[in-house]
């Protein structure tokens, strides 16, 4: 996964709002028995190893579990490591299990979770262009009994849980869901559906406490961009916006529509002009070539304002088919869809 990409993804996942909608959508049978105004993010730098090795995780949170109550009376509460992926990694289990590892021990030495560890649930957020395949760690208890897996399952080493922007059911997580709000623009199929998307979830986020998050989304848009050559450089965030304002929804779209006609709609239109005046200038310069100066003109003439391709392939045709300047002059004069 590109650097640039990689600060994206951990840019959105440094607002807890973020993290605690990533939980909802990737577990969804937990999200009742968690406390969303709880999370807090668990970021510690580097996590080093009893051998001093270390490993940077891409995010860490935690959140509180509701009811219950850990050994010396605390709150219970989850952490949550999260690794982003953009490509398939079938050792992800493993490296997971690794990087748990050190990240609880580190939080253990630091003093921000009980010595003897916390309840765990790694999450791995892909965003890749084909379906995930990597075995998640817990598919040998799928081939068993679900009485004996139910036994084992307390006993196997660590698995993970998959969060699939590119293919989950995003519309289930919820309106509000700002996750939901990053699928919809990973999963633009153009620049122009990726503007659109950007500024319907700036009027969905709109106003000063959602500042934060429109700021992620423009940087996730940002990176996303470069996918459509032509398409220019994603304009700075308060170009868009125009500043803050109560009414952030018509402002955002109308923002949004003018940069698309300014650096996408007028470059694509002078483009396709461009090649019209080549291919109208061609048509004259064949018909000059075969019948001579009076049917270049004439062509050149005929063609002058035409914007359509199709009319345009019919006067090559003609050019081709007649046999002679003269019939070529009568069915110009005469209208193009009577062919000789």
């Amino acid at each position: 996964m590109a650097i640039r990409h990689d600060e994206a993804f951990k840019f959105l996942f440094d607002l807890p709002e973020v993290c605690a909608d990533a939980l909802r959508a990737a577990a969804p049978a937990l999200w009742p028995h968690v406390d969303p105004a709880t999370v807090r993010s668990l970021r510690v730098g580097d996590s080093v190893a009893a051998d001093l090795s270390k490993r940077v995780g891409d995010a860490l949170f935690g959140v509180a579990l509701r009811g219950g109550a850990l050994p010396d009376g605390r709150r219970a509460e989850l952490v949550v490591p999260v690794e982003f992926q953009s490509a398939h990694d079938a050792g992800m289990a493993g490296r997971m299990r690794e990087y748990a590892a050190l990240q609880l021990d580190t939080l253990g030495r630091q003093g921000m979770i009980p010595p003897d560890g916390a309840l765990l649930l790694p999450l791995v957020v892909y965003d890749g262009a084909g379906p995930w395949t990597a075995a998640d760690g817990l598919a040998l208890l799928r081939g068993l009994a679900p009485e004996v897996a139910g036994l084992l399952a307390p006993y196997q080493p660590q698995g993970y849980v998959l969060l699939d922007l590119a293919r989950s059911r995003a519309d289930d997580w919820g309106e509000h869901n700002r996750l939901r709000a990053v699928a919809r623009l990973l999963r633009a199929a153009s620049a122009e559906a990726l503007a659109a998307a950007l500024a319907e979830e700036f009027a969905r986020f709109a106003g000063p406490s959602h500042r934060p998050l429109r700021e992620a989304l423009h940087a996730w848009a940002g990176e996303l961009w470069s996918r459509w050559p032509g398409a220019g450089a994603l304009p700075p965030l308060g170009e868009l916006e125009g500043g803050e304002t109560t009414d952030m929804t018509s402002i955002a779209e109308a923002r949004v529509a003018e940069w698309m006609a300014e650096h996408v709609e007028r470059p694509l239109a002078e483009a396709r002009a461009e090649g019209l005046g080549r291919q109208r200038a061609l048509l004259s310069r064949q018909a000059t070539r075969r019948f001579g100066d009076e049917a270049g003109r004439a062509v050149a003439e005929a063609v002058a304002d035409m914007e359509d391709a199709a009319a345009l392939e019919e006067v090559g045709d003609l050019i081709v088919d007649c046999p002679t300047g003269e019939r070529l002059l009568d069915a110009l004069t005469n209208g193009l869809s009577r062919h000789p």
